[in-house]
């Protein structure tokens, strides 16, 4: 069967991904002077409500990065959008700040899921020679997404309200998602072996398909892998 072909380049698909996501984490701020207002929520509340995900970066990062490989990248991806449309419009109709804060949990969830995936992604779909321009595109998911954010959020709650802002941002994900499902992830078409390299071309057996015993092991030897190393803990500690 004849490979599809794709209008737009998976890195940039990819990267559309991770800004639709990114939006979630810039969205609170602007909002949060009507929040007080309407649902009565403290400067305490208030700030559990903007550093839960961050929170959720530090404590969940390192075991969903591995539950994500296990799950397999795109599905990881597509999920934690999915997560991050459901909290969304699930928080705007949140009465008071305690489920407001449970949805935002549940957001930073999804938030770490495409956060995690979408580099690993790119690794592997992007042919080498435009490999550094996609990690160098996908720098820029961050910053974009939440200076959008910033810039629409204020606008948009002042004109129709947050609950409409978080509602409007979950149909936004809701429709990358459905997009890039229909057009941009069926990526599999392009050989493994030209984004990493023939020596990693062979098919790994799924985590499924193994013995219990060979999963763990499989999981503490890559665990122990990543920890044994200097340059992520350098990363985190900056």
């Amino acid at each position: 069967m004849k490979t599809r072909r794709f209008p737009l380049p998976p890195e940039v698909l990819i990267l559309a991904c991770g800004i639709v996501a990114a939006v979630h984490v810039g969205k609170l701020p602007p909002a949060l002077p009507v929040l007080r207002e309407s649902l009565g929520i403290g400067l305490v509340q208030a700030g559990f409500l903007v550093s839960v995900v961050q929170g959720a970066a530090m404590t969940l990062a390192l075991a969903l990065g591995l539950w994500a490989d296990r799950l397999g990248l795109q599905r990881a991806l597509l999920g934690g959008l999915l997560l991050l449309a459901g909290a969304s419009v699930l928080g705007a109709a949140a009465a008071g700040p305690v489920w407001l804060l449970a949805w935002r949990c549940v957001e930073g969830v999804g938030f770490l899921l495409v956060s995690v995936s979408a580099p690993a992604l790119i690794r592997r779909l992007v042919a080498p020679q435009r490999l550094n321009l996609g990690l160098g595109l996908w720098g820029a998911y961050m910053p974009a997404g939440t200076a959008t954010a910033l810039l629409l959020g204020p606008l948009v709650t002042q004109a129709v309200g947050w609950r409409a802002w978080w509602g409007a941002l979950g149909g936004v994900v809701a429709a990358v998602v459905a997009w890039v499902a229909w057009r941009g992830l069926r990526l599999h078409g392009r050989s493994r072996a030209v984004a990493v390299g023939a020596d990693e071309a062979a098919p790994r057996a799924h985590p499924c398909s193994q013995p219990p015993h060979a999963v763990a092991a499989s999981t503490w030897q890559r665990l122990r892998m990543v920890l044994g190393q200097a340059g992520p803990w350098l990363v985190a500690l900056t």
